[in-house]
């Protein structure tokens, strides 16, 4: 596999485990519906990312599919949260822009794992150019700080 996937799959596993897993339950009363949107969301999340690390340990031995199949599911829980983020309303100021950091993030981060799962599916099993590994690193890193900071706000 190639280093810039291990270093992909590394950056994405960590940050959304360590985040969603924390204690959003802690924070101040306002907003809890998104705090609790993000919460019931977690352990989603957290067996997505699993999936995509095991996939990921695979894919140099030529097993493709459990990947691919990972980053699609990946992708869509990160859309179906996105989705019910948007209906959501806050009810602060600071709740506001923290839900607009949060989507936008999670916009950029089911971005960069599903072009990394175009360009797996591109490569039959062969290594992804290390150019597009660097290119959906960037973009997760993008939604990753977005995200980052959307949940400071929360907890605020």
């Amino acid at each position: 596999m190639p280093r810039g996937v291990r270093r992909f799959s590394l950056l994405s596993g960590v940050a959304l485990c360590a985040v969603l897993g924390g204690p959003l339950a802690l924070a101040q009363a306002s907003d809890n519906t998104i705090k609790q949107t993000l919460n019931s969301f977690a352990p989603k999340i957290v067996k997505d990312e699993n999936a995509v690390k095991k996939g990921l340990a695979g894919y140099p031995k030529g097993k493709v599919r459990p990947l691919t199949h990972a980053l699609k599911h990946e992708v869509g829980d990160l859309h179906a949260l996105k989705s019910q983020l948007s209906h959501e309303s806050a009810s602060s100021a600071s709740g506001a822009k923290a839900k607009t950091d949060i989507i936008k993030g999670l916009g950029l981060i089911a971005s960069a794992y599903g072009t990394l799962r175009k360009d797996v599916l591109a490569a039959h099993g062969g290594p992804v150019p290390a150019a597009k590994v660097n290119a959906a690193v960037s973009t997760d890193k993008k939604g990753r700080t977005k995200f980052l900071a959307g949940l400071k706000l929360l907890r605020g």
